[in-house]
């Protein structure tokens, strides 16, 4: 507020055509006060009042570059973009040269897509602050928006002349590269911002990633031979030189080779993390049992000497679940939660584990406080009607799910699965012509590939008498991603 009132001061006293800059007449002042009671009514969300407030006062001045722009903002409140551009526009037409009302009208320009508009906007500023990164950054975006990728990267030179190499401006002149397929002009974005970091792994393992996705695999090794100079515990580049001394390896003994590494109790526990990450990915894909026993020994040691880390537990839990120890993942994502119970995805994984154990009463009370944190998670409505569906209180259920839907807004996938659990809960009340209803609409979201729906749709088959279809869509759950043990028990044993 106390910025804006400076803002207001400073127009008023050229404005008005005050003789002396710190003596007002009474008029000026009733300006002034009527714009501080706008900026009230702005502060406590009183809106409306503020447009009205300001629009009386616009209509006083219309050469108020102050009031023109407190208007625009007031218009972005009240969710009118038109009336936010046009006032906008109207305050750098009254005053060019300001750089707040520049950037105002600038960003303006740029939510609403108008690049073209946006783009001398942005030059003007990056003239007045050549070293300011931020609009540097949206002056490039401009330029990709409106597919002038010469000019973006023409944009970050300028600057780069001006501040020398910075991590920002190389890795953007670097994603441009890459999208546009220059190869070599990515690469040396890269090796340039190493350079100028040369104790900092962190971009020698960009480089050696890149040269592995160019097929480079020599360059690559004499990158992680550098990296181990500077930090010999180095676990992604000790991965990659014993892999390469052992022409691939095979990843179980590798594995289970980590060992000494797992139990260094001075490697941080990301780094052991991020070493089990790909081989979870490869478990996930086709499970190999030698190779999820190898995981959930390693999964079992990070989490016991890192005990107090929920990274830890939440990795030991999702190894679980790869390994279909559904039972053992809940209890990880239990200790992860009473550590940690701001990340939604662990609170997702415990509530999956406890629908594949049946354990209703534990998922009631964790769905009702992952609600409570996460209320616009729309899965999280999905969740609830789920347990309450299996606690047989179908009408509790069905009121969070289409309250889901509402919260889900234009999201299809989630509005896709809280259709399915609708079906799901229809079902469950005898209700076919409902459950249909619901799962039609699912997999029309979806273009038929939600695999929840269609396992939901094969119950319905079901209970409706007709065997051999209901095994056909749970076999189709089955290749659109659901590898629950629940599925599979219902194929095996058709029922």
């Amino acid at each position: 507020m106390m910025r804006g009132l400076v803002m207001f001061f400073v127009f008023v006293t050229s404005i008005l055509n005050a003789q002396e800059p710190f003596q007002y007449t009474e008029a000026q002042i009733a300006v002034q006060d009527k714009y501080v009671e706008a900026k009230k009514y702005t502060l406590i969300g009183r809106f409306e009042k503020a447009q009205e407030i300001l629009t009386e006062l616009y209509k006083e001045d219309r050469g108020n570059a102050a009031i023109a722009m407190e208007l625009s903002k007031v218009y972005s409140y009240l969710e009118d973009p038109y009336n936010e551009h046009k006032f906008a526009q109207k305050a750098k037409e009254n005053d060019p040269s300001n750089e707040y009302v520049l950037a105002n009208y600038a960003a303006i320009c740029m939510d609403q897509e108008k690049f073209n508009e946006a783009i001398p906007l942005l030059k003007s500023l990056v003239n007045k602050q050549s070293t300011n990164e931020e609009y540097t950054d949206k002056l490039a975006t401009a330029y990709l928006q409106t597919n002038d990728s010469k000019a973006a990267i023409l944009v970050y030179d300028a600057i780069e002349a001006k501040i020398g190499v910075t991590e920002n401006v190389s890795r953007r002149k670097y994603e441009i590269h890459e999208i546009l397929g220059n190869d070599e002009e990515a690469l040396e974005e890269l090796i340039k911002i190493s350079s100028a970091n040369p104790y900092d792994v962190r971009y020698l393992h960009n480089i050696a990633a890149y040269y592995l996705k160019l097929g480079k695999k020599d360059k690559a090794q004499e990158i992680y031979n550098r990296i181990l100079i500077i930090d010999i515990n180095d676990v992604e580049a000790n991965r990659a030189l014993t892999l390469a001394k052992s022409g691939g390896g095979d990843d179980n003994t590798y594995l289970r080779s980590l060992t000494p590494i797992i139990e260094d109790q001075t490697i941080p526990v990301d780094r052991k993390i991020l070493e089990l990450v790909p081989f979870v990915d490869q478990l996930n894909q086709k499970y190999d049992q030698e190779l999820a026993d190898a995981l959930v020994m390693l999964s079992d040691r990070i989490a016991t000497i890192h005990a107090d880390e929920a990274k830890a537990h939440a990795l030991k839990g999702d190894i679980l679940v790869s390994a279909n120890n559904m039972k053992g993942a809940a209890k990880a994502y239990e200790k992860t939660i009473s550590l940690n119970d701001n990340v939604y995805l662990v609170w997702e994984g415990l509530l999956e584990a406890y629908t594949e154990t049946g354990d209703i009463v534990k998922m009631k009370k964790a769905v009702i406080n992952a609600l409570d944190l996460f209320p616009n998670k729309p899965s999280a409505y999905m969740y609830y009607g789920r347990a309450h569906t299996l606690a047989n209180d179908i009408e509790e259920a069905t009121d969070l799910l289409e309250e889901g839907l509402l919260v889900s807004g234009k999201d299809v996938t989630n509005k896709s699965n809280i259709y399915a659990e609708l079906g799901r809960a229809y079902l469950a009340s005898n209700d076919m012509a409902k459950a249909n209803e619901s799962i039609v609409k699912s997999l029309e979201l979806s273009n038929n590939q939600n695999g929840l729906a269609l396992e939901i749709k094969g119950d319905i088959q079901f209970a409706k008498g007709d065997k051999d279809e209901a095994i056909k869509s749970w076999m189709e759950s089955q290749t659109k991603g659901v590898k629950s043990q629940r599925l599979q028990q219902k194929i095996d044993t058709k029922k």
